[in-house]
């Protein structure tokens, strides 16, 4: 149903929190795959990715989403910190047949998020990619699809 990619240089301590926030929806089926685009990690990345059984990607996030198996993908940032419905909220947008954007958890009040603001990942059909550009990133993924929903 869902392919998860995660852009990640250096991510293992983020990579810690993230992935074990993606099991249930894994259980329960929505989550089928995992890739980590990995910039050229130093850091204990790769290890995480093959302890998970991540599928690490070393050609950019485009190449990612192309051998991504799923109909629909979940782009997310390695740093989100995804709220307790998450896994909710993707589905209902997958029901609805959208692209959409989906906030991570904030750090706080209106006054953090508005200095600091939440991580942002990206729902998106595969079919509605096109042609990729090969150095393509999570911040000109969400340019190129414009103004977005935000799943609720």
């Amino acid at each position: 149903m869902l392919s998860v990619i995660i852009p990640t240089f250096n991510s293992s301590t983020h990579l810690q929190d993230l992935l074990p926030v993606l099991v249930p929806a894994a259980v329960d089926g929505l989550v089928r795959e995992v890739m980590a685009a990995d910039e050229g990690s130093t850091d204990p990345t790769l290890m995480i990715c093959d302890d998970a059984g991540v599928e690490v990607v070393t050609d950019g996030i485009a190449s990612a989403m192309k051998r991504a198996k799923q109909d629909w993908i979940l782009l997310l940032p390695p740093e989100i910190r995804l709220t307790h419905d998450w896994a909710e909220r993707v589905a209902r947008g997958i029901k609805q047949g959208r692209s959409a954007g989906l906030k991570g958890q904030s750090d706080g009040g209106w006054l953090i998020d508005r200095l600091k603001p939440s991580p942002w990942g990206l729902l998106v059909r595969k079919s509605e990619l096109g042609n990729l550009a090969p150095n393509a990133d999570l911040a000109g993924l969400r340019r190129q699809f414009g103004r977005l929903a935000t799943l609720k």
